[in-house]
């Protein structure tokens, strides 16, 4: 039976909620998701971070305990051209169990988000090829408190599209490794609990101008969702 999801843009990331009330049920994936961006953001621009993911993490791990964490470095070589939903798709490891697959199903229907990706907060704006981070995000909440998440990060003097995660990037456009990041985690009530009014504060003004609502998947197709579609 496939499951029903909605789509979310939550700032820079791809943030697929189960249900069709899904912000309203998992207000905690897409919170927790966000101030972790924020801080991120905050310290590389602080340049008190060496790399965004982990700064990522440290905000995440106060909330979350995660289950599962693969790393992996790879150069692209003269056969490697494609998109990062095909990087993803080559390299993923632990698809094996249900959670795993529901996960490999979910990826390819970022490609179809093609029209919002773009608003969606930290990706680069230049339109001109000169060298810029490519930090991507995907993020499946199984249930409110259980989350499988994706990161990819790579440099390259490509001008972006508007959905870089279907982007087919040149070899020779991609400076350095591709890092692809792979987690599972489950939400600690017991310590968001103490956190969660401080987290709601920290994010009052800041929840509707990084939140947008992108699509639904449902019977394993996805239904995109026009400019006046988003919340």
């Amino acid at each position: 039976m496939e499951q029903h999801y909605m789509v979310y843009g939550v700032r820079g990331a791809v943030v697929a909620l189960p249900g069709a009330n899904g912000f309203a049920t998992c207000s905690d994936v897409v919170k927790s998701c966000l101030l972790a961006q924020l801080v991120a953001n905050k310290k590389m621009q602080m340049k008190a971070a060496v790399d965004w993911y982990d700064a990522y993490l440290q905000v995440v791990d106060d909330f979350w305990m995660r289950s599962l964490k693969t790393q992996l470095h790879f150069s692209l070589g003269p056969q490697d051209g494609g998109c990062p939903l095909e990087w993803a798709a080559g390299k993923m490891a632990n698809v094996k169990d249900r959670s795993g697959q529901a996960f490999s199903a979910f990826l390819p229907h970022i490609a179809h988000f093609n029209s919002t990706v773009v608003a969606m907060g930290e990706l680069p704006e230049n339109t001109s090829p000169v060298l810029q981070e490519v930090r991507l995000l995907a993020i499946l909440a199984l249930t409110p408190t259980s989350i499988i998440s994706l990161y990819i990060g790579f440099q390259t003097r490509q001008v972006l599209n508007a959905n870089p995660w279907s982007q087919v990037f040149r070899v020779e456009e991609v400076v350095g490794p591709v890092c692809i990041r792979q987690a599972r985690a489950n939400l600690s009530e017991l310590l968001y609990a103490q956190a969660r009014e401080a987290v709601d504060l920290k994010l009052r003004d800041k929840l509707s101008d990084n939140l947008a609502k992108l699509g639904e998947i449902a019977d394993g197709v996805c239904k995109p969702f026009t400019v006046e579609g988003r919340s």
